[in-house]
């Protein structure tokens, strides 16, 4: 998705075409032409201000930002899961327990065939998908670490920042 800058620019037009002196609106566009840059960076600083808080939102994606020639570029990328290591929930005969389960009848039924189109026993599709639920419960607890990590690495920063800030208004030593 494409911000176009331009319209706020372009929003000066008609103020200007108010102004009846020609060399003061021409003085008002170059005033206006020169602090471009200035306007165009603290839009992105803006907006990345408040996609860190979109980002920090979305589970499994995030907003990049970019400056592009006549804007800003938003584009949501999805995050790579990372690899699975060896399921903890991998079969073995010897460690097999016997579980009697109840289910009504419908969910029964449909559970047989889902199992019976994946051609596998009953027994073996609900384990599956059991063991299925268990991982993606335990990813999002990685993914819920993962963003606490990023709150920590901005607060650290937002300390860093109001550190320098408050450095830079220090008077200089005096020797």
């Amino acid at each position: 998705m494409r911000v176009a800058i331009d319209a706020i620019f372009d929003a000066f037009d008609g103020p200007l075409a108010l102004i009846d002196d020609n060399d003061q609106r021409k003085r008002i566009e170059r005033v206006l032409a020169a602090s471009r840059p200035a306007v165009e960076n603290a839009i992105y600083r803006v907006l990345s201000e408040s996609l860190r808080g979109v980002n920090d939102a979305l589970d499994g994606a995030r907003v990049e930002l970019r400056i592009v020639e006549n804007g800003i570029d938003l584009e949501v990328v999805e995050e790579a899961e990372p690899p699975l290591p060896e399921s903890e929930f991998a079969m073995s005969a010897a460690d097999v327990e016997k579980l009697t389960l109840r289910i009504i009848e419908p969910l029964k039924k449909a559970a047989a065939e889902a199992a019976a189109e994946d051609g596998r026993s009953l027994n073996n599709w609900i384990s599956a998908a059991l063991a299925r639920h268990l991982e993606r419960r335990s990813r999002t607890g990685r993914r819920t670490a993962r963003r606490a990590a990023r709150q920590a690495r901005r607060a650290a920063d937002q300390v860093d920042e109001a550190l320098n800030r408050y450095e830079g208004a220090m008077p200089p030593e005096t020797p």
